[in-house]
């Protein structure tokens, strides 16, 4: 059983899927921070040792304790603080990464999740040391979670195709639109709730998502300099250029392929992914990986 469940894992970072990629090491985290719980607890040791340990890759809020763990920047985004946490956050990254990745494949989901999460993080932050009320918990105040990031793949996903169709159970179907607002409105009317740190973070991680996909479409690409960054790791080829003639390539859509997809895609968005049969979901996964 376990060799099948690694040769699973290990198939989706082969085939690089980044929703499947980010809930791994999202897992992993959890389980290492979990394990290292347990033999604290195991041993009777104080609690202090480890919440002092787990404090270290956590998000603090203040700017001075930052610079002692500038890690944390990344690592507060694939820690959870419970079971219940990881899986819901989990389920809502693969839900709406699958989502994401109907229109955009995986062009810049990896960015708008680090950079989403990022840019929650760095609003709590700011936030906390601006609101009064918030201005005690600052030097013991911690963020984790992927929560931010998830919120900037949402807000992607509605802004690319706001009508896109998704389940919900007992309701039935809905625009992804209308989950996207009671996501933003649970996480705006329960800032006050005891866990404003959190809410805030998710409001900056949708309003980076939502303004990218807007940039994005206006001509804007706020992510062109990874592809610069990337292309300088890059080895330079030798082969010598040679005109192509495009429309004799194997690897083109044919006519029939293309109408084909947009019927498919057509389908995703009134009925949901769900709705395609096994033959669909075939061809539409050979058509992305082209």
């Amino acid at each position: 059983m376990f060799r099948s469940i690694w040769e699973d894992i290990s198939y989706q970072f082969r085939r690089g899927n980044i929703v499947m990629i980010l809930i791994c090491i999202c897992i992993v985290f959890f389980l290492v921070f979990e394990t290292l719980h347990l033999g604290f607890w195991s041993a009777k040791k104080d609690v202090w040792y480890y919440v002092n340990i787990y404090d270290r890759f956590a998000l603090p809020l203040s700017f001075g304790s930052l610079l002692w763990q500038p890690w944390s920047l990344i690592t507060f985004m694939f820690m959870h603080a419970g079971l219940s946490h990881i899986v819901f956050n989990m389920l809502c990254l693969y839900w709406f990464g699958e989502i994401y990745e109907l229109y955009m494949r995986e062009k810049r989901l990896l960015a708008i999740f680090i950079f989403g999460s990022l840019t929650g993080g760095i609003l709590t932050m700011c936030i906390s040391h601006l609101l009064p009320v918030l201005a005690t918990s600052i030097n013991n105040g911690h963020l984790v979670g992927a929560s931010a990031g998830i919120f900037a793949v949402i807000f992607a996903a509605t802004a690319l195709n706001p009508e896109h169709r998704v389940n919900i159970w007992l309701i039935g179907e809905v625009a992804i639109k209308y989950v996207a607002l009671v996501c933003f409105l649970i996480s705006y009317v329960t800032i006050a709730g005891g866990n404003a740190g959190g809410m805030i973070s998710h409001i900056g991680g949708a309003a980076f998502g939502y303004l990218y996909i807007i940039s994005l479409r206006a001509g804007t690409d706020w992510f062109t300099f990874l592809d610069k960054i990337a292309g300088l790791f890059k080895p330079k080829s030798k082969l010598k250029a040679t005109y192509v003639n495009t429309a004799n390539r194997k690897d083109s859509p044919s006519d029939s392929e293309q109408k084909k997809l947009d019927l498919i895609l057509d389908k995703i968005a009134k009925s949901g992914y769900n709705s395609l049969s096994k033959e669909e979901k075939d061809f539409l996964f050979k058509f992305s990986n082209k």
